[in-house]
């Protein structure tokens, strides 16, 4: 009886109708589905597309300093997303990340090219810190705005978008610039402020560390406290979360907050471990959008947006390597896998009627039972 009870359990943990393991079945297919259809491209335009595929799913680990790049590369990106997925499971439509990545990255540049300390260690400190304090206040502009005097959030978030990224361009150009790069540019990092690596071949740093530790801290948070419940039930059914004596005001300044902090993290990471020098039209440009299309990968998921963001950063490394070797397929045919994995993931209709059609299999022989 008791074995027949287990089996039962396990077959309703592993069964579809389990929305996690309905999730992971989803993105397979679409990976697969993507993969598909990115094979036929490459048959289009590629003269060898079997080595091409070949190439782009196994050209990262070829060689030790691809797959190097691919974790340098990726981890501010998973900065982006985790903010990205923080404010999207609270409901808030917050899309200010890009503005506040390019204008933190101004403040990490003020401090990295000051010889505030001499210690190696304290100066990337102070350099984060600045940072997360800057994009923590800044992103909770529109989500203030929004609860105190119902503005459009996302609107505001994209004005502000274009605001702080011309107030980095101008703090850039006239306080932090040298003439050797046109003045666009700012002056060379201190040595100090650079994050050494930890392990050259991997081009592993301390930032590694960090964002595996602020993925499970912000799992542990979103999952299990009651901040994290409060946020999710605020992006499920806000109606419900404000009968049940959740304010409102603080959760949109909390969720803000925390994004704009992670969204600091990035842009110091970013700068510290990637580049010498800041230039405002140039070196964070994207990631803050980026950080967006990860949060839909990853289910607004801290583990699956930091798997995402590896996953997406690898096939770019793949294509990369695959120019080297086929300079007729475009670099851009990575951004095709990623934007049709993105379409099937979010669609409300894939799969939709397999996975109800299974449900009524499976309750129709529980009744029968």
């Amino acid at each position: 009886m008791t074995e027949n009870k287990n089996k039962a359990s396990l077959k309703s943990v592993l069964s579809i109708s389990n929305p996690k393991v309905f999730d992971a079945v989803k993105m397979m297919i679409s990976i697969l589905i993507a993969l598909a259809i990115t094979f036929v491209v490459l048959c289009l335009v590629s003269s060898n597309p079997v080595n091409a595929m070949i190439t782009i799913l196994t050209g990262p680990l070829s060689k030790t300093r691809y797959i190097g790049a691919v974790i340098e590369s990726f981890i501010p990106y998973a900065f982006a997303g985790l903010a990205a997925g923080v404010l999207f499971s609270a409901g808030a439509f917050n899309l200010g990340a890009e503005g506040i990545f390019i204008l933190s990255g101004a403040v990490v540049t003020a401090i990295a090219i000051t010889p505030v300390t001499t210690s190696p260690v304290l100066h990337p400190i102070l350099c984060f810190l600045g940072a997360m304090i800057f994009g923590g206040v800044l992103m909770i502009l529109p989500s203030f705005l929004k609860a105190k005097f119902g503005t459009n959030e996302m609107v505001v978030s994209l004005m502000l978008n274009s605001i702080y990224a011309g107030i980095a361009a101008y703090v850039v150009r006239t306080f932090l610039g040298t003439l050797k790069r046109g003045g666009n540019s700012s002056k060379d990092y201190l040595a100090t402020a650079k994050i050494p690596y930890l392990y050259q071949p991997l081009r592993i740093t301390a930032c590694f560390f960090l964002l595996i530790a602020v993925t499970i801290i912000l799992y542990l948070v979103m999952k299990k406290s009651r901040l994290g419940y409060q946020i999710r039930l605020a992006g499920s059914n806000p109606r419900f979360a404000e009968y049940s004596g959740i304010s409102a005001f603080k959760l949109a300044i909390s969720t803000a907050a925390i994004a704009g902090v992670l969204s600091g993290m990035g842009a110091a990471t970013c700068l510290l471990t990637q580049t010498t020098f800041y230039t405002p039209s140039q070196s964070l440009v994207g990631i803050g959008f980026s950080g967006m299309l990860l949060s839909m990968l990853g289910r607004n998921n801290p583990i699956g947006i930091v798997i995402a963001a590896f996953m997406i950063k690898y096939l770019e490394q793949g294509t990369a390597v695959l120019y080297f070797v086929d300079t007729s397929v475009p670099s851009e045919i990575v951004a095709i896998v990623e934007g049709i994995i993105i379409m099937l993931i979010s669609s409300q209709h894939f799969l939709r009627k397999f996975r109800e059609r299974r449900l009524l299999k499976e309750g129709l022989e529980e009744h029968a039972e």
